[in-house]
């Protein structure tokens, strides 16, 4: 299974690289985001467009190593103190 999730991390690194290093051709496809152009000034689109493919490259590198997985259930743990009668 780790060899699978290791593959669509390969994959996703990828595909992430490929559109930050293509940013300006996708930004021709999608156009101006003018909330992006208002909050962060001239060039605000592209850098968004930028920070969410970093984010999906993080994505992508984390999802490995498990860190969306659930956590195991801890049903076995005992709680019980034990006292002893030493005087």
């Amino acid at each position: 299974m780790f060899f699978i999730k290791v593959l669509y991390a390969l994959f996703g690194i990828g595909i992430g690289l490929g559109i930050l290093k293509y940013r300006k051709i996708v930004y021709s496809w999608t156009g101006r985001w003018y909330w992006a152009e208002k909050y962060l000034g001239s060039g605000g689109t592209v850098f968004v467009i930028s920070l969410i493919w970093m984010g999906f490259i993080f994505v992508s590198v984390a999802y490995p190593f498990g860190v969306w997985d659930k956590p195991p259930s801890n049903n076995t743990i005992n709680t019980e103190t034990t006292h002893s009668n030493l005087p």
